[in-house]
């Protein structure tokens, strides 16, 4: 919502500025018309000066005073007029450029988003399907079983050890039936957990503005945030912490991809050394903490001395 918001006001800005651009080079084509025109009245007034007598060329000096001073007015007056014209057309041109690529990024992240949510839907839902069909096939068998069993007790000696047959092989359609129950309620929790991943971890306004206010006071160092390879919500997620360290300050903020040897869930802040911990850190890890997003601190040898990563992982609650 607030991406649309600021793609508006882009586009209603690049309109705008687009008008006043037009605006000024008219105004300017205007005045320079006028300036000319005095030029002309200038000229021939000071051809009538030449001719005129003493009393009358006074009055016609001071007239072509005023016309010059007003020529120079209306010069500068142009020369404003063009520049704020030309100001005005960059800007536009810029914010024009601006929410074409604003909407081209957005276009291809949700085609991307949609496409990957399309298939792994496919996939849950075909797992789904076949379970279904297995746990059919078992409860059919039970049924032919049970009737069996009915057949079984009205038979002789022979038959009744056969009925004990068909009651173990019973059971054991029982618990195949029961499996697949099992495994088609997995399927299910595993598609809901599956659209689960589909919706983004999003930090709100009001957080986003109470974390900003922590995080102003804290010492600017260089954080390097790095979000999981192959998972888009994560990319998302530590391109929204990056802007909200922007945000409060940051300058040396760097974001990239990378693979990790074991699964990363959640949000984890890493350091060197347990003994030599940056105060920034862990004033970040609080301010974090202070939102409801609780940072787990981790050490890793492969960072730099006095320095900090923040890792993005799987969001937590979404296996």
């Amino acid at each position: 919502m607030k991406s649309l918001v600021g793609l508006f006001v882009l586009e209603s800005w690049a309109f705008w500025t687009g008008v006043v651009a037009v605006g000024g080079t008219a105004g300017s084509a205007l005045l320079g018309c006028l300036l000319r025109w005095l030029s002309f009245k200038i000229d021939s007034l000071k051809d009538e000066m030449r001719s005129a007598e003493e009393p009358k060329a006074e009055t016609l000096s001071d007239a072509v005073s005023h016309l010059e001073r007003s020529a120079d007015r209306i010069r500068k007056a142009t020369v404003v007029c063009i520049a704020a014209g030309a100001l005005c057309g960059c800007l536009s041109w810029w914010a024009s450029v601006m929410v074409s690529d604003a909407k081209e990024e957005a276009r291809m992240r949700f085609e991307s988003n949609h496409a990957a949510a399309l298939a792994d839907l496919a996939v849950a839902n075909e797992r789904a399907g076949k379970l279904e069909v297995e746990a059919e096939g078992f409860r059919e068998r039970a049924a032919r079983a049970e009737d069996l069993m009915k057949v079984a007790e009205v038979q002789s000696e022979e038959a009744k050890k056969e009925t004990a047959r068909v009651r173990k092989s019973t059971a054991k359609a029982l618990v195949d039936a029961a499996a697949a129950n099992e495994r088609a309620a997995q399927a299910e929790s595993e598609l809901m957990r599956v659209k689960e991943r589909i919706e983004r971890r999003a930090i709100s306004d009001a957080q986003r503005t109470r974390l900003q206010q922590a995080l102003k006071p804290i010492q600017k160092r260089p954080v390097k945030i790095i979000a999981v390879l192959g998972d888009e919500e994560a990319g998302r997620f530590a391109k929204e912490i990056s802007d909200i360290l922007k945000g409060a300050g940051w300058i040396d903020v760097h974001v990239s991809r990378g693979v990790f040897s074991g699964g990363i869930d959640g949000f984890e802040i890493r350091i060197r050394d347990r003994e030599k911990v940056p105060a920034f850190a862990l004033q970040m890890a609080r301010a974090f903490d202070s939102i409801g997003f609780d940072p787990s601190i981790v050490l890793d040898p492969s960072v730099a001395e006095g320095a900090m990563e923040i890792i993005i992982g799987m969001e937590a609650d979404s296996g």
